[in-house]
């Protein structure tokens, strides 16, 4: 595993517990958004069986990719990485021109997290596949700084856990493949999950320390390596967050990490018919919503030197959630300050429709002011 606080590159791995959250779309804007930063990026499809990145990217898929990497012993890595449209920002495409590429062997894994590490890139952005597949969950743990895609429904956010729990329990049963003794009470204890009453990170550390004191420790200190980050996207009001606290209460709770929240995405009607123009959504409409709050997760990004370990004034608010709250009420205000009105203002009507505009912006001012505070501001 890549520690990303302490490299100049950063690798960062995208996951989505459950298909439909938006997970692509998020990867392809965020990484749009941190070369318009001015930073090299580079965004590699690993959602193997499926690779659309392309598409979202509004670009076509006409280089070899990583099935032609691995099915083709003689094509260099190098090779497939590859200029986009968009500046500092390059590409390396999935296996959609292959198939049968779903299930790589760990020779393979291996051989490509050596090339990933060595990219030329500040920013190296990997769309994984959904679920929580060996694979998809190997690649999550290429580097410790992770972002989990979820939306606010109770399905996606218990696959969100599912899948932050199974990654969990993956990243131990690879550190310790060659301890015979960890790894027999590690499959033993997998065996005796009872459905309904889950299984405690912290139980389970316990019992391997009576196997082994020191490597029990050392698991511990693995497990604190992992600092993943929540993104919750399709919101449709402030208190969508609510599910997301909850998500990170039982991630505590029962895996024994930290869940932080990047940041939040609001739902957008109009999103899905922008892929059907010659430019990614976020680029559609700069100006936009959608542009706006992926700006900010690009900014708490680039102002993070140590991400994923985030630079946050907890001296103005309490955490990320609590800082994620203050957008999306700064986002709601503005909101209602900008909707079109259905019908027209009666005459009688004026005067007080104009003293709850001038109420609302200056509830608005106040809120931008706290969110320009708030929200780190990076270069571009």
């Amino acid at each position: 595993m890549v520690i990303t606080q302490r490299r100049h590159s950063k690798i960062i791995p995208v996951a989505g517990g459950k298909g439909g959250v938006g997970k692509t779309e998020i990867t392809a804007a965020l990484g749009l958004r941190l070369g318009q930063l001015g930073y090299r990026v580079v965004m590699i499809d690993l959602d193997l069986g499926g690779s659309n990145l392309h598409s979202t990217l509004a670009i076509k898929n006409r280089n070899p990719g990583l099935g032609n990497y691995f099915s083709d012993r003689s094509l260099a890595f190098e090779t497939l990485v590859s200029p986009t449209p968009y500046d500092n920002v390059f590409f390396v495409p999935g296996d959609v021109l292959v198939a049968g590429m779903p299930n790589l062997t760990f020779a393979q894994k291996k051989s490509l997290l050596k090339h990933v590490e060595n990219l030329d890139a500040d920013y190296v952005l990997l769309d994984l596949g959904s679920g929580a597949s060996n694979n998809v969950v190997d690649f999550f743990l290429v580097s410790n700084s992770g972002l989990v895609v979820s939306s606010p429904h109770v399905g996606s956010i218990l696959n969100a856990y599912s899948f932050l729990k199974n990654a969990a329990y993956r990243f131990l049963q690879r550190a310790f493949a060659k301890d015979k003794e960890i790894t027999a009470y590690l499959r033993k204890r997998v065996r005796e999950r009872i459905p309904g009453k889950p299984t405690r990170m912290t139980d389970l550390i316990d019992g391997m320390a009576e196997v082994n004191t020191e490597q029990a420790a050392k698991a511990r200190r693995f497990v604190n390596l992992l600092q993943p980050s929540l993104v919750l996207n399709h919101v449709r009001s402030v208190d969508d967050l609510n599910i997301a606290e909850s998500l990170r209460e039982l991630v505590s709770k029962n895996v024994d990490i930290y869940l932080q929240n990047l940041g939040a995405v609001a739902f957008h009607d109009g999103l899905a018919s922008t892929y059907r123009t010659t430019s990614p959504p976020v680029l559609a409409e700069p100006g936009g919503l959608f542009a706006a709050q992926i700006d900010r997760l690009a900014q708490k990004i680039v102002q993070s030197p140590e991400f994923p370990t985030l630079a946050l004034d907890t001296n103005m608010y309490e955490d990320s959630y609590a800082l994620t709250r203050i957008e999306l009420q700064y986002d709601q205000a503005n909101a209602q300050q900008t909707a079109p009105s259905d019908g027209a203002i009666s005459e009688s009507d004026a005067e007080e429709f104009l003293q709850v505009m001038a109420q609302q912006r200056k509830q608005i001012q106040e809120l931008q002011g706290t969110v320009r505070m708030l929200t780190m501001r990076g270069p571009g």
